[in-house]
C-alpha cells in the first residue's frame, strides 16, 4: 500500500489503521498498518505500508483514508499488553507512551547485538533484572566485572543496596575484586546445583584474567552446567554470555563447542542462553543461526547489518536504515518473543547501577547485609568437605598456570597451517587476476566466501590481541612472559596478517579486473550491433 500524508506529522515507527466497509452485523473491520519506507517527492510525503496480521480478501480502494492507530488497536495486534507476572517489561514502544510486556514463555535463546555505546550491555542488565524479579536462575559470565552492580540500587532511588542483593553470589579473585562474595578458586568445588537454583543469580567475575584463562574457566563451567541440565539435576536457567565472539568465534575451540551445544540443544533441557556481541559477523555461524529472539541495537558496519538481517527472523533489507539509525538505548526486537512483527523499543531505565568496574558494591551495602553475605559464604563452603574444596582449587590453579612450551608448539603448528592456506589463496587469486587480464569473454563470477571467512578469522584474532594488549598496558591479568615460543607465535601471527593484506590486495585487483572485463564486453557488443 502506498499513501500520501496530508494530516499530522507521522514518524517512521508509527502504526496506522485503515477501515473497511461495514459487515452485515454493522461492524466495521479495520487493518493495522506499519510503515516500511518513507520519502518525499512532488506529490508530498509518501510512504509504503504493510499489513499486520490478517490481510483483506480484496485490495484496498484507491483514495481510502488512513488514520493513526489507537493504543487499543496497536496493543491487540502486537500482543504487548500481557500480565506483569507472566511477562518481561523491557521498555516502551518508540513513539508511544505505553510499555511493552512480552511473555517469558516465548523467550528462548536470546541474541543481543549492537556496536559499542549503543546500549547492548545496558539491555543485558535490564534483562537480568527482569529475570531476577521472576525468580529465574541465572549464570552470568562477567568478563569485565560489570554485573556485580546488580547488588547496588540505581542512584535516583536513594537506596544503597538493590532488591536483588540477597539473591546474588559473585565469584571473583578477591585479591583484585573485593566486591565479590566467594573466591573464584572455589568455583569448581561446588556442584551445578549449588550454582543454579530458583531466586539465585551466580556471577562469575573474570575481570583481570588472561583471555585464555577466561576461555578455560568458561569451557569447563559450561560443560558442567550443560551435562547437569541434560540429567535434570538443575532447574531451567539462563546463561548470560557477553562479548560471546571472543569465546565462540569462527575458530573452533572446546569452549565454542560447548556454547554451540547450549545454542542447539540447550533449550530442550532448560539450558537457555543470552548471547551478547558487538560483532555478529565474528560469531560462530551455528550459534548465530540458533537465536530465537533478537534484540538489535545500532550497528554501523555494513557486514554486521547484513548478517543480522539475514539471520534474524522477520527482518529484511528494508530495515537496514532502521538499524543504522537507532539512537542509544533504542532497539528492534524480533523473532519468537513477538508475533512475527519487529517491535521498535526504547529500553527502560535500570533499577540497579550500570557497570561495576569503577566502584566497589560493598561500599553501598549496610553492615548487616555484609555480615549476612559473609555468613552465607561460610554456609556454602562449610557444606563441602576438605577434599572437595582442595580438588576444586587444584582445578582452578591448573587453569591459571602459564602455557607450556608444548601448548605453544601446537598453536605455532596451527598458525603454520593457516599461513599455508593463506599462501594458497594468494596464489589462486593471482591466477584469477591473470586470467581476467588475458581473456575478455569470461563470465562474471563472485570470489569465494573463503575471503570473507579469512577476514573474519583475522578480526577475531585482532579482538583477542586488542584485549590482551589493553590488559598488558594496564598491568592487569596474568600475562604470559615473553619467551622464544611466544616470539615465534607472534612472528607467525604477524606473517598471517601480512598475507591477509595480500589477499585483500589481490581480491581488489581481481574485482577491478572483472569490472574492466565487463566494460570491454559491453563495448564489444555495441560495436557488433
Amino acid at each position: 500500500v502506498t499513501v500520501v500524508f496530508e494530516g499530522p506529522s507521522v514518524e517512521r515507527n508509527n502504526y496506522l489503521v485503515l477501515y473497511g466497509e461495514k459487515d452485515e452485523e454493522g461492524n466495521k473491520p479495520y487493518y493495522v498498518l506499519y510503515i516500511t519506507d518513507m520519502w518525499t517527492d512532488e506529490k508530498g510525503r509518501m510512504a509504503k505500508l504493510g499489513v499486520l496480521g490478517e490481510r483483506p480478501t480484496k485490495p484496498f480502494e484507491i483514495g481510502s483514508d488512513v488514520f493513526l492507530a489507537t493504543e487499543e488497536q496497536i496493543s491487540k495486534i502486537l500482543g504487548i499488553f500481557n500480565p506483569p507476572e507472566e511477562s518481561l517489561s523491557l521498555g516502551k514502544l518508540i513513539g508511544y507512551p505505553f510499555e511493552v510486556h512480552l511473555l517469558i514463555k516465548n523467550f528462548g535463546r536470546i541474541f543481543i547485538t549492537g556496536k559499542s555505546g549503543s546500549g547492548k550491555s545496558y539491555t543485558m542488565g535490564v534483562l537480568c533484572e527482569e529475570f531476577l524479579r521472576k525468580g529465574v536462575p541465572l549464570i552470568i559470565l562477567d568478563r569485565h566485572g560489570e554485573y556485580g552492580s546488580l547488588k547496588v540500587a540505581e542512584e535516583d532511588t536513594g537506596e544503597g543496596e538493590s532488591e536483588f542483593v540477597d539473591r546474588i553470589i559473585e565469584f571473583s579473585d578477591l585479591k583484585k575484586n573485593r566486591g565479590g562474595d566467594i573466591d573464584i578458586e572455589y568455583l569448581f568445588s561446588l556442584s551445578a546445583a549449588d550454582l543454579v537454583a530458583p531466586n539465585l543469580c551466580t556471577i562469575v567475575n573474570l575481570n583481570g584474567m588472561a583471555l585464555e584463562v577466561q576461555e578455560a574457566i568458561a569451557g569447563k563451567l559450561l560443560k558442567k552446567l550443560y551435562e547437569s541440565s541434560t540429567t535434570r539435576k538443575i532447574p531451567p536457567f539462563y546463561l548470560f554470555l557477553d562479548e560471546a565472539h571472543l569465546f565462540a568465534g569462527k575458530k573452533q575451540t572446546e569452549t565454542c563447542e560447548v556454547v554451540k551445544l547450549f545454542a542447539q540443544e540447550g533449550r530442550k533441557f532448560g539450558a537457555n542462553i543470552v548471547i551478547g556481541t558487538q560483532r555478529p559477523q565474528l560469531l560462530d555461524t551455528t550459534i548465530r543461526a540458533q537465536a530465537g529472539t533478537w534484540v538489535v541495537h545500532n550497528l554501523s558496519d555494513i557486514r554486521d547489518i547484513g548478517i543480522t538481517i539475514s539471520s534474524a527472523e522477520d527482518l529484511s533489507n528494508e530495515n537496514k536504515s532502521d538499524i543504522s539509525g537507532l539512537d542509544k538505548g533504542e532497539c528492534i526486537i524480533c523473532g519468537e518473543a513477538v508475533k512475527g512483527i519487529p517491535l521498535f523499543v526504547k529500553i527502560r531505565s535500570r533499577r540497579t547501577r550500570h557497570g561495576g568496574v569503577s566502584f566497589n558494591p560493598l561500599d553501598f551495602l549496610s553492615e548487616n547485609t555484609v555480615d549476612e553475605l559473609q555468613k552465607r559464604k561460610e554456609r556454602i563452603l562449610g557444606g563441602k568437605s576438605a577434599d572437595e574444596l582442595e580438588t576444586g582449587k587444584s582445578m582452578y590453579q591448573e587453569m591459571m598456570e602459564p602455557k607450556k612450551a608444548a601448548d605453544y608448539m601446537d598453536e605455532i603448528a596451527a598458525l603454520k597451517v593457516r599461513i599455508l592456506e593463506l599462501e594458497d589463496e594468494v596464489s589462486r587469486l593471482k591466477d584469477k587476476v591473470a586470467d581476467v587480464k588475458e581473456r575478455k569473454d569470461i563470465p562474471l563470477v563472485i570470489t569465494d566466501d573463503t575471503i570473507g571467512d579469512l577476514q573474519t578469522e583475522i578480526e577475531v584474532w585482532k579482538e583477542k590481541y586488542k584485549y590482551l594488549k589493553e590488559m598488558a598496558e594496564k598491568g592487569e591479568g596474568d600475562m604470559i612472559p615473553l619467551t622464544e615460543e611466544t616470539e615465534d607465535l607472534l612472528d607467525l601471527s604477524n606473517k598471517a596478517i601480512e598475507l591477509e593484506a595480500q589477499v585483500k590486495k589481490f581480491k581488489s585487483k581481481y574485482d577491478d579486473a572483472i569490472i574492466l572485463a565487463e566494460k570491454s564486453i559491453a563495448e564489444l557488443k555495441k560495436t557488433r550491433k
